[in-house]
C-alpha cells in the first residue's frame, strides 16, 4: 500500500470519526434543549456553571488531553531529544486541556475575574467585568506561542489542518456570543422587559455553549487524526 492509498485510508477514518462525533453532541444537546423547554425550565439549569453541559465539556476536554498524552507516548519512539522534541508540543496540549478540564468545573478564569476586583478594589464596571475575556485571549496567545514554537513538529498533521480550523472558527463564534452577552445594553435596547431580557440572554448562552461543545468534538476527531500520522510518521523514522 503506497503513501497515497494510507493518506485516503486516514482521512476517510478521521471523517467517520468527526461525524460521529458530531452527531453524538448534536443530539445530546438537542435532548438537553428539549427537556428543558417540555419542563418549562431555563436551559441554563443544564448549561450552566456545573450543569450537565459542562460536564460533557470537561469529559470531552479529558479525552483531548488523553489524546494528546498518547501522541506523546507515540512521538517518544523517535528517540528525538533536547527542548523541542515532538512529544514536549503533545505533552504541554495535554496539560493545557487537564487544565482546561478542571476549569470548565472550578471555573478558575471567572475566579480569578472576581479575585482582581477584590484585590486592586475595582467598582465591577461592564469595561472590568470583561477580565475573564482577556485571560480566555491570553489562553489562546500561550496556545499559539506554543504551536509557533513547536512548528518543525505541528507542521507534520497539515492533513487535518482543515479540522483546527473549522474548530477555531466554532470557538470563534463562541467567543462572539460570549462578548454579546456580556453587554447587557444590547439586550437592554432591543428588549425593555427584564423577564424577556433574562430568557434571551439564556438562550443565547445556550448558544454559546453549544458552539463551545461541537467546537471540542472537532478537536477531538483531529486529534485522532494526528494519533494516526503521529504513528505512521514515527514508524518512519524508526527505520529510517
Amino acid at each position: 500500500m503506497n503513501s497515497t492509498e494510507i493518506t485516503s485510508q486516514t482521512d476517510q477514518k478521521v471523517k467517520s470519526y468527526l461525524w460521529m462525533i458530531l452527531l453524538f453532541d448534536l443530539v445530546f444537546l438537542g435532548l438537553t434543549i428539549r427537556r428543558a423547554v417540555l419542563l418549562g425550565k431555563s436551559p441554563m439549569v443544564y448549561f450552566g456553571e456545573t450543569g450537565i453541559i459542562s460536564w460533557l465539556s470537561c469529559v470531552q476536554l479529558l479525552v483531548l488531553s488523553g489524546l494528546a498524552w498518547r501522541i506523546s507516548s507515540v512521538r517518544k519512539q523517535a528517540k528525538i531529544q533536547g527542548k523541542k522534541a515532538p512529544q514536549n508540543l503533545w505533552k504541554l496540549i495535554g496539560l493545557g486541556f487537564i487544565y482546561l478540564a478542571i476549569d470548565e468545573i472550578v471555573q478558575i478564569h471567572e475566579g480569578t475575574d472576581w479575585l482582581i476586583h477584590w484585590l486592586f478594589k475595582i467598582e465591577e464596571t461592564r469595561l472590568t467585568d470583561s477580565f475573564d475575556d482577556v485571560i480566555v485571549v491570553f489562553y489562546s496567545i500561550v496556545g499559539c506561542y506554543i504551536l509557533y514554537d513547536f512548528w518543525d513538529e505541528f507542521k507534520r498533521y497539515f492533513q487535518v489542518f482543515s479540522l483546527f480550523i473549522f474548530a477555531f472558527v466554532l470557538k470563534g463564534i463562541m467567543v462572539a456570543f460570549d462578548i454579546y452577552t456580556n453587554d447587557e445594553t444590547i439586550l437592554s435596547a432591543w428588549f425593555n422587559n427584564p423577564e424577556d431580557q433574562k430568557m434571551m440572554l439564556d438562550w443565547l448562552s445556550t448558544i454559546e455553549d453549544s458552539f463551545k461543545i461541537l467546537a471540542e468534538g472537532v478537536f477531538i476527531a483531529a486529534f485522532i487524526g494526528c494519533l494516526k500520522i503521529a504513528k505512521r510518521i514515527t514508524q518512519k523514522q524508526i527505520t529510517e
